[in-house]
């Protein structure tokens, strides 16, 4: 049998003729459920094999075009009476590992790449083809394996048309959705940054959802913005389109011109990631944040927090840590602010000392130290040894000698569990103090 003739038998699959030479599609029912379908439509032998609906046409190409609307609403209608009865579906709820929305994407975008890096110049064929086009054979190739897996969706009770319809689209290079990409970017980022800049870099795209959700008039509840941002696809995202996002941000949101330009700022660098991988030739974020930066300054010089005055300094280092012993925090921070005085270290890099990041004296009239290490921080060049006052050295001591856990790793100030994202000691006392700082007297 020729090719031809064995791929119109396959294009005949599912239809039949009557008596009258009418054409009827034919969708059969695994031996497995012809129980229950036989329950579900009432049958007198108690069970279906096949449901049988005729096409309305004598005209075989005809038929040929209604088969597969038919059968899916026939599938839809057999599904429907056995969820009725109380039983599944016909296949369940299976689908092929490849019908997967991250497999689909990445076998699309791989054919993608294959299909731009493949030459449309037509060489030389054969006698009988002559002059073939290396892309279109590539495309071609990809029909002929599309057209296989939408017949093993439609023997599995699945709608091909929609799993055959996005695989052309991103392999043709018409749509790319965001959503999965933006999933493996920050799969990739996540190792280099902290927690809580993985959370800022997913608010910012919740916001371009919203954005985008109020530029199509749709901010009703219903609306889900990052539903939304994953689903629609990275040519549609256009410098005209977001060019009023900034504005957005500070005219509906309120937000100041620095948090803009931090919400803007993940978002030019996902696009510059995507201009990496090939899914995007240009970045449209590209001067959206032109002016910010000038503003920025004078919302700074407007709002730039003042020095503490000599009157709030006494007031802070003579506050009382034992007033209120109930709030479990007083003494921690009698100390923390002492320290922080004296030698100049961050928050996090304090509340998460440790018995072996102090170091004694090395030589007899040095000071002793407290260590930085890059575990807690904050850039590269944070890490340092930082000499003890003798006041601070006297703080050091009282919780050194109070501490019951004798191991290395045992923190001089257990009273600041980790928290937050990071997991920082800083989480707590950076909320205890702000307590601690806006009372006139504090402990009162």
């Amino acid at each position: 049998m020729t090719k031809k003739a064995l791929r119109d038998d396959d294009n005949m699959h599912g239809l039949r003729r009557t008596g009258g030479l009418t054409w009827s599609v034919r969708l059969s029912i695994p031996r497995d459920r012809w129980a229950d379908a036989g329950k579900a439509f009432g049958t007198k032998t108690g069970i279906k094999q096949e449901v049988i609906r005729s096409l309305g046409t004598r005209d075989k190409h005809e038929a040929l075009r209604r088969r597969d609307k038919a059968l899916a609403a026939m599938r839809e209608d057999l599904d429907a009476k056995l969820v009725a009865a109380g039983f599944l579906p016909i296949h369940g709820h299976w689908q092929p590992d490849w019908m997967n929305e991250d497999r689909l994407l990445t076998e699309a975008l791989e054919a993608r790449r294959e299909i731009t890096a493949t030459s449309d110049r037509t060489d030389g064929g054969d006698d009988q083809m002559g002059g073939t086009d290396p892309k279109r054979r590539l495309i071609e190739g990809m029909d002929y394996m599309l057209e296989d897996r939408a017949e093993q969706l439609e023997k599995a009770g699945k709608n091909p048309s929609a799993y055959v319809g996005r695989y052309r689209e991103i392999a043709l290079g018409k749509s790319t959705p965001i959503g999965p990409l933006f999933d493996r970017w920050m799969r990739d980022v996540e190792t280099t940054i902290r927690q809580q800049t993985a959370r800022g870099h997913r608010l910012a795209f919740r916001l371009l959802g919203e954005f985008l959700a109020s530029q199509d008039g749709d901010e009703g509840p219903s609306q889900n913005p990052e539903t939304l941002i994953a689903s629609i696809s990275v040519e549609s995202v256009t410098k005209r389109r977001i060019g009023e996002f900034p504005e957005w941000l500070a005219q509906r949101k309120g937000l100041s011109a620095k948090t803009i330009q931090s919400r803007v700022s993940p978002l030019k660098t996902f696009w510059d990631w995507l201009e990496r991988k090939g899914y995007s030739e240009a970045n449209p974020w590209l001067g959206a944040t032109k002016g910010l930066k000038r503003r920025a300054e004078k919302e700074e010089k407007r709002d730039r927090e003042r020095e503490y005055t000599e009157a709030e300094l006494i007031a802070l280092l003579q506050a009382n840590p034992d007033a209120h012993r109930r709030w479990g925090y007083g003494a921690v921070l009698f100390d923390l602010v002492r320290l922080g005085l004296l030698t100049g270290a961050r928050q996090n890099e304090l509340a998460s000392l440790t018995r072996e990041r102090i170091q004694p004296p090395e030589t007899e009239g040095a000071l002793p130290m407290i260590v930085v290490t890059s575990e807690v921080a904050k850039t590269r060049n944070s890490r340092r040894r930082i000499p003890l006052h003798p006041l601070a050295q006297k703080i050091i001591k009282e919780r050194l000698e109070a501490l019951e856990d004798r191991s290395d790793d045992a923190p001089l100030f257990p009273e600041c569990p980790p928290g937050g994202p990071d997991g920082k000691r800083s989480w707590t006392l950076s909320k205890r103090f702000t307590l601690y700082r806006v009372r006139k007297t504090p402990w009162l």
